[in-house]
């Protein structure tokens, strides 16, 4: 069974890490250090589309080595998806495989009238691609979040998509976690016809007068859903991670863009979180399981690193190369690392 690369997907910069395969999780080891190597992409990479920003990118490894690179921009009122191409030797140098946006905003309905955004791509074993993405609509007020979660399928390896679910999620019900939007996900293949996506999932807004009167935060989870096909899904009720709100100081409103890999029959999350620490920002978390359901956040220092983009691991006899992004401002950077994370905790 091909399960084809893992990746990670949520913010603005790439960030790549060397692994060696002998170097093994321990406890006096628990998290990865991560060292920026530099930018790999700024803003007008893919022309006026892309004026605004260059984010979440999701990379896969071609049949013929080469590594493909699906990622969001910003431009011109509008959001898109453009793909690039690299070696797998020189992931610093990307050129674009096309002029044109692999996908762009719907030209009619309210759904992604906006454009997509958060691309996360896999393959199956029948040759199909299918990319999960995150609608910008004009369907909610204009003060709050209009994001859905859809699914594009490409026939050609990766070149032309073809929408078929606009709305891949339905909304949960008054009072459940994702009543209010669904976002960016992470799929793997974990069985023969077993998918799981982990996915960000809006519930309400809080009016936080003590930030300033009527100031609204959106209260933002970590939903999960299975599947058969990686096209149909059935979501579990509740979610795998929640905001800590006010049991933190810095009251805590969001955990979202998940990004999730599975080494040694553990499951591993890079997530975002955002607090309203010195006037709000996101940070990266780190969590792991053992069932990918039910597990805890360990929260790193605030730093530039936020959003993590995209992992992708290749296997050679002597290392596994992870790539992985993160948010510092609206253009892609590569970064290295030599340690393996550890636990799912918060």
């Amino acid at each position: 069974m091909n399960k084809g690369p893992a990746f990670l997907a949520f913010g603005l910069l790439a960030v790549l890490a060397v692994q060696s395969l002998e170097t093994q999780v321990t406890r006096k080891k628990p998290l990865q250090r991560w060292t920026k190597k530099g930018r790999i992409m700024a803003p007008g990479f893919a022309g006026p589309q892309s004026q605004g920003r260059v984010s979440a990118p999701s990379v896969v490894q071609l049949k013929n080595g080469r590594l493909r690179m699906y990622f969001w921009t910003t431009g011109q009122g509008y959001q898109y998806i453009f793909a690039a191409e690299a070696s797998l030797k020189n992931p610093f140098e990307w050129k674009l495989v096309s002029e044109q946006p692999v996908l762009g905003p719907s030209p009619t309905g309210n759904i992604n009238d906006k454009g997509p955004s958060f691309p996360y791509v896999i393959r199956k074993d029948d040759g199909t691609w299918l990319m999960y993405y995150v609608a910008w609509g004009s369907w909610a007020p204009s003060d709050e979040l209009s994001n859905r979660t859809g699914l594009a399928i490409s026939k050609d390896e990766g070149i032309h998509w073809m929408v078929v679910k606009e709305t891949l999620l339905p909304l949960g019900t008054p009072g459940e976690h994702d009543v209010g939007v669904t976002g960016s996900v992470a799929v793997l293949q974990t069985g023969l016809q077993t998918y799981q996506m982990w996915y960000t999932a809006g519930e309400r807004f809080a009016i936080l007068d003590w930030i300033r009167p009527g100031f609204k935060r959106a209260i933002v989870h970590i939903g999960h859903a299975l599947s058969r096909d990686g096209i149909d899904w059935v979501k579990t009720r509740k979610p795998v991670l929640s905001p800590r709100l006010d049991a933190v100081k810095s009251f805590e409103a969001v955990v979202s863009k998940p990004a999730v890999n599975r080494i040694n029959g553990a499951y591993h999350m890079w997530l975002s979180v955002f607090t309203m620490e010195n006037g709000g920002g996101y940070r990266l978390n780190y969590a792991r399981s053992r069932d990918g359901l039910a597990g805890n956040a360990l929260p790193t220092k605030r730093s530039c690193l936020s959003r993590p983009v995209a992992l992708i691991h290749t296997i050679s006899p002597m290392q596994m190369s992870l790539s992985k992004a993160t948010n510092c401002g609206c253009s892609m950077s590569v970064t290295h690392s030599a340690r393996r994370g550890s636990a799912w905790r918060r």
